[in-house]
């Protein structure tokens, strides 16, 4: 314990680094300052300094707070997901032994920056309990509640604690997501996502609107796609046959956004394969040909209803196969 903590009163809304410049000096030379996140007032000391993280470590469980999403190097598609959700903001990501945070604070970010060195935080229910050599005091903090915490592992994110961040929230954030790649996103991976949502949702024994509260989605874009352009015709009657529908579809572009969040991203062509793996070298693993045989779902575009049929069925016949890959 702190016989004493020396108190630092800042507005986070207008404070200059001269303000909390003593802050600095106090973490980089191996003290702890109690400091303001988006959730608690937080412990905070140097990661890289054994006694100031062993300081830590009594005090709580650790977490290492980041400048930048980017700073976080793994991200599977659950982290994805949810970081672009809530970072910056009120949650703290455990992957393996390790615990993350990037706190929505201008205060808190603008310490991690200057400090120069890593930094772990424990949140404090009391501020004035005495562990803090400085307590940087910037008001009440944007919440009431400690920061929701996640662990990444599985498929989907496991709640460790329901905090600031509802359990709500977080499970429709989280959804297991199967991504199809064509070209124009108007015939054939509207087509898979339609028909893959017809053959899941029979898989669940649920309605196909009635997947997201399962826990997935199923999507589709193209390489070379517009915004909003309708499915083909011909795909729509295609695919009725099974019992899909089309009627609704909205093309849009393949974006980096939209494959680092997918879970599965299959694609109809060696090409597509090779264009997304050139793209996005760090995705190739998740990046599959629909065809389980590695062939080539040609593009039907502009052929008859019997050319889409074939395609449509070519289509459902993979599908059953990838299927079973879906957890």
């Amino acid at each position: 314990m702190v016989s004493e903590t020396r108190v630092i009163a800042v507005n986070p809304g207008r404070f200059t680094p001269g303000e909390t410049e003593a802050v600095v000096e106090v973490l980089r030379s191996g003290g702890a300052a109690a400091v303001p996140t988006d959730a608690l007032y937080a412990l905070v000391a140097r990661l890289d300094l054994p006694a100031s993280a062993a300081r830590l470590r009594e005090a709580g469980s650790v977490a290492t707070l980041l400048a930048s999403r980017d700073d976080l190097r793994t991200l599977s598609p659950s982290a994805c997901r949810l970081t672009r959700r809530f970072w910056p903001g009120p949650l703290t990501l455990v992957v393996g032994e390790a615990a993350y945070r990037r706190p929505n604070d201008p205060v808190a970010m603008d310490l991690i920056r200057r400090v120069g060195a890593p930094l772990g935080a424990v949140e404090l229910a009391d501020v004035g309990a005495g562990k803090a050599d400085v307590r940087l005091d910037a008001g009440p903090t944007g919440q009431k509640s400690p920061s929701t915490v996640v662990r990444i592992g599985g498929p989907r994110a496991e709640l460790l604690r329901e905090g600031a961040i509802p359990r709500s929230m977080i499970e429709e954030a989280d959804l297991f997501t199967i991504l199809f790649v064509c070209t124009g996103n108007t015939c054939r991976s509207p087509m898979a996502e339609a028909l893959m949502r017809k053959l899941l949702a029979g898989r669940l024994n649920v309605r196909e609107d009635e997947l997201a509260a399962k826990g997935y989605r199923v999507i589709s874009a193209g390489t070379g796609a517009p915004r909003g352009g309708a499915a083909t015709e011909e795909a729509e009657i295609a695919v009725k046959a099974y019992g899909a529908d089309l009627s609704r579809h909205a093309s849009q572009p393949v974006s980096m956004t939209l494959v680092e969040e997918a879970d599965r991203v299959y694609v109809m062509t060696p090409r597509h394969k090779r264009d997304l793996e050139e793209w996005m070298p760090e995705h190739a693993a998740k990046i599959l040909p629909l065809d389980p045989r590695g062939g080539a779902v040609e593009d039907p575009i502009g052929g008859d209803e019997a050319v889409y049929r074939a395609s449509a069925k070519r289509i459902y016949d993979a599908l059953q196969e990838r299927l079973k890959e879906i957890p």
